[in-house]
């Protein structure tokens, strides 16, 4: 039986919302978008298979168009925070009962307490996607050579993404013969991405140099006996230069501060970089052209983890590539162009920071519904994660993993039992309230379900 079909509303219908949009419209829901830029009205209707109303989200004919009076949920995602508030505020007069996501940038607003705790904003949903990326970036930095990371319940959960590289023991051989190789029993590889494919390894899947592989990597495990396995090296005395001392820049920095790390941030603006010297304790702020190669290649070493962070994202492309030559441990580049996304890589950028990807998942954390406890999403939402709770009565309630015949695209990447986190093997057995993160390539999502939940089906919005 499919799922409740739900009644979404998307003020907005730029990157962002164009991203979470087809996630939700790839679910089977009932999808309507408010955009008032013609030219992206038509980008919409050539691409997408959904309702989209053209015209200003605060016109009473729009709204009434769209049927946000009846909306189970309202995404406020435009680029502007005031639109976006005053569109929440809109949207809760007519519809009390919905659940309203409300994106939101500038720090004066986030931190605005009294606002949200009016009654017209009170149990708004808010998301940053400047918060977000930072997270992001807090992540892919625990992990040495990481270019992605995604984790669940405080993080005690973790798929990370490396790329594999030249001398490595996974290369050139099935993988259920590669996994072998691997220190502990505890890690798994649960997804891949090869060009332009992102696939779910099997056991007779042959990785090669270069691929891309997703992998569940419990706390417990030990990087530097992991990582050489890879063809990467584990560092002792990493230290970090961000060149842009922009909001994003300087809150990386301070978390970076707080977990006592070395760490160098390059500002061209001499003013911003007394802003920052007083801001940050313990970081050298240095007052220079950030595409001077002169200074940067005084900061660079083999032990450097450069992060470019300007507002320009071409100069942050240029900065990240230069630092490869120059041999930087690794880099990391922000930027939200698309163009660039598969490019970077080839090049040598070994991690992307996209404030556009980070929001998305941020906003898909917040829809969840039902049985899924939590969700993200991997490779720019090229995989999706849903950590989910199993039903009394369903598929997998009982039966060995290796018995259920789950069907392609879909794998189960860790499982809690009994507050024990465990990496999944085919001989074990999920029982009723056992919790399950499943990596789920898009399109599938509507199948899982049908193995998660009993006959009776509830919404969702996974």
């Amino acid at each position: 039986m499919a799922n409740k079909q739900m009644q979404v509303v998307i003020f907005g219908a730029g990157l962002v919302g164009e991203a979470v949009g087809r996630h939700i419209s790839e679910q089977g829901h009932h999808l309507c978008f408010i955009e008032s830029n013609l030219n992206t009205v038509r980008k919409i209707r050539e691409q997408m298979d959904v309702q989209i109303v053209h015209g200003s989200a605060e016109d009473q004919d729009t709204l009434r168009a769209a049927r946000v009076q009846e909306a189970d949920l309202i995404l406020a995602i435009t680029n502007q925070d005031k639109s976006n508030i005053i569109l929440t505020m809109i949207a809760r007069t007519l519809n009390p009962t919905a659940k309203i996501v409300t994106r939101v940038k500038d720090d004066a607003f986030l931190n605005n307490h009294q606002l949200w705790q009016s009654q017209e904003l009170n149990n708004t949903l808010i998301i940053s996607p400047e918060r977000a990326v930072i997270e992001k970036a807090i992540n892919i930095l625990d992990v040495q050579h990481a270019f992605d990371l995604v984790g669940f319940l405080e993080n005690t959960v973790r798929v990370s993404c490396f790329r594999l590289g030249a001398d490595n023991a996974l290369v050139g051989k099935p993988l259920q013969a590669a996994r072998a190789a691997l220190p502990s029993k505890e890690i798994l590889i649960v997804g891949v991405e090869r060009g332009d494919q992102v696939f779910i390894p099997g056991g007779d899947t042959v990785l090669q140099e270069g691929d891309r592989i997703c992998i569940t990597l419990p706390q417990s495990i030990s990087l530097p006996t992991m990582l050489p396995l890879l063809g990467k090296n584990y560092c002792n005395k990493q230290k970090f230069v961000i060149v842009g001392g922009s909001p994003i820049g300087v809150n990386i920095a301070r978390q970076l501060e707080h977990r006592g790390r070395q760490v160098v941030v390059i500002e061209a603006d001499y003013e911003r970089c007394q802003l920052l010297a007083e801001m940050l304790s313990n970081t050298v702020v240095l007052h220079g052209d950030v595409t001077d190669t002169s200074l940067l290649a005084r900061v660079i070493t083999p032990e450097t983890v450069l992060l470019a962070t300007t507002t320009v994202q071409e100069v942050n492309f240029f900065i990240a590539l230069w630092a490869r030559k120059r041999g930087a441990m690794q880099v990391i580049s922000m930027m939200d162009n698309e163009a660039y996304f598969s490019l970077a890589p080839e090049l040598g950028v070994d991690a992307i920071l996209s404030p556009r990807a980070a929001a998305v998942g941020s906003i898909l954390r917040f829809i969840r519904m039902g049985r899924v406890l939590d969700s993200d999403i991997l490779l720019g939402g090229k995989l999706n994660l849903f950590l989910t709770e199993i039903a009394a009565g369903s598929r997998l309630d009982g039966p060995m993993l290796k018995d259920a015949s789950l069907p392609e695209g879909m794998i189960v990447a860790a499982a809690i039992q009994n507050q024990q986190i465990m990496v999944p093997h085919g001989r074990l057995c999920l029982n009723q309230g056992d919790r399950a993160l499943f990596v789920v390539q898009p399109g599938k999502a509507p199948l899982l379900d049908e193995w998660i939940a009993q006959h009776k089906r509830w919404p969702s919005l996974f």
